[in-house]
């Protein structure tokens, strides 16, 4: 009688502590949404309760490098690869449900007729996004084929590919009806770029392209579409390629345009009526080593007079240091005439430009000016001391410049804006974080500013 009376005091103790798989199953749901599918899955073994509910989750995530964690090695053996496909072939041949991201991770795929099998069952589940990372496929030379379920699928409204190999192209016509977000990354950025993967989708709005360059071919990539609102470009060089890339863009509702450079030789962007953030990344590291410093100069001035109708316009230090070079172009500098935000990263080039720049940006309101702090001046401020001539600057009410080292041109850019800058409230200055003796530095900067004429009477000054 004991024991029994003891039995059932244990069960009824046990089931009151087990008050998680009381929950309603919509919320063990979004419990185990926050595991990974492989330990959600797991959870099937807990009761019969908790049998079926990871198969309800939203999400099926699935990343091999989860494997290289739980066996403690650096490499996926075949037998880890063949357990890890086994494991997601039977999850999501087993999940019956609407399926809202279908996302796979693998480095060492065996069987690629299992990823065709894959993606059409997401498909066949509603699949709102899929999101394919496939890495290490260098000896894989012909193209891989997907089902042609996934160009045609209404659910399907974002895809994310990150491919070591080409996809196999589909028969002809409209693909992806309902894609507003594309995300590409291509290991070999060719001629044989899958261009039909953006250029027949009709609503999709987002765009972002990374491609490595390997060869030393002429490319072209053409980017043409009505409904585009945003774009990425990130062109990445290996091993010094000395590629020329040709770069058309043509998306009258761009909103918003990100490009990440190393070498920009050729752009013809046109019709971004619409265009109200550009943000320019180049680098300069290449120029005059693979190709000349005049067609890279030539391919800066066609960007910034694709993109000048934004109103919001950052750079980074190579686009300064490429207009030096620009200066025999006629009118090489556009006019900016929308233009209220500017921000530019600059080293030990061009500065002399910067009266020019500003003077062809008439309604300019605010600007940040940053001072790349790992360039080395002084052979520079030595030999090219800085003219700056009057440039009345009517609208700009906010300076911050950053990285400043109390060097005398930057003492002499401050004083041209607080004499040219009219209605001028704020000029935020910050000196660079590696300079020693900042405090003195602040102090000597301070009595400076005092005697600076401004020439708005509102100016605040802050030294940080």
């Amino acid at each position: 009688m004991d024991t029994e009376s003891h039995s059932s005091e244990r069960n009824s103790t046990s089931l009151e502590e087990d008050r998680i798989s009381c929950l309603p199953d919509e919320i063990l749901c979004h419990i185990l949404s926050f595991l990974p599918t492989k330990n959600a899955v797991a959870t099937c073994v807990l009761s019969s309760k908790w049998r079926l509910v990871w198969a309800l989750l939203p999400n099926l995530c699935f990343d091999d490098r989860l494997c290289l964690m739980y066996e403690n090695t650096r490499a996926l053996t075949e037998d880890a690869s063949t357990r890890f496909e086994d494991f997601v072939n039977r999850v999501i041949l087993c999940d019956s449900g609407k399926i809202n991201k279908f996302s796979l991770r693998c480095s060492r795929l065996i069987n690629f007729s299992r990823l065709k099998s894959w993606v059409s069952c997401a498909v066949m589940c509603n699949v709102v996004e899929i999101e394919l990372n496939l890495d290490n496929y260098k000896h894989i030379k012909e193209a891989i084929e997907l089902p042609e379920s996934i160009y045609t699928s209404r659910a399907l409204e974002v895809v994310k590919l990150n491919l070591k190999f080409f996809i196999k192209t589909p028969p002809p016509g409209n693909f992806f009806p309902n894609v507003k977000t594309l995300q590409v990354a291509l290991n070999n950025l060719d001629n044989n770029f899958p261009e039909w993967l953006f250029s027949n989708c009709p609503v999709l709005e987002y765009l972002s392209i990374k491609g490595y360059l390997y060869v030393g071919d002429l490319v072209t990539l053409n980017i043409s579409s009505l409904t585009l609102k945003r774009l990425t470009l990130e062109l990445v060089d290996c091993a010094g390629s000395d590629t020329e890339l040709e770069v058309v863009i043509r998306a009258p509702n761009l909103e918003y345009l990100y490009i990440n450079d190393y070498l920009p030789i050729s752009y013809m962007v046109d019709e971004l009526h619409s265009l109200t953030k550009a943000v320019i990344d180049i680098d300069c590291e290449y120029i005059g080593e693979f190709q000349s410093i005049d067609a890279v100069a030539q391919g800066v001035v066609q960007l910034l007079r694709g993109v000048n109708n934004t109103k919001f316009l950052s750079w980074a230090k190579g686009i300064l240091y490429a207009l030096v070079f620009a200066r025999q172009i006629e009118d090489f500098f556009p006019t900016f005439p929308f233009l209220t935000r500017f921000a530019l990263v600059v080293d030990d080039s061009g500065w002399h430009l910067l009266p020019l720049i500003f003077s062809r940006m008439p309604n300019l309101e605010s600007f940040v000016f940053e001072v790349d702090e790992d360039t080395d001046f002084d052979c520079w401020w030595a030999e090219e001391p800085l003219s700056l001539p009057d440039c009345l600057l009517p609208h700009v009410k906010r300076i911050e410049m950053r990285g400043f080292a109390g060097r005398k041109n930057e003492l002499k850019l401050i004083k041209f804006l607080l004499k040219n800058c009219e209605v001028l409230n704020t000029m935020i200055i910050k000196f660079q974080k590696k300079r020693v003796q900042k405090m003195v530095l602040m102090e000597k900067l301070c009595k400076k500013l005092s005697v600076f004429r401004r020439v708005s009477k509102t100016c605040q000054i802050i030294v940080l």
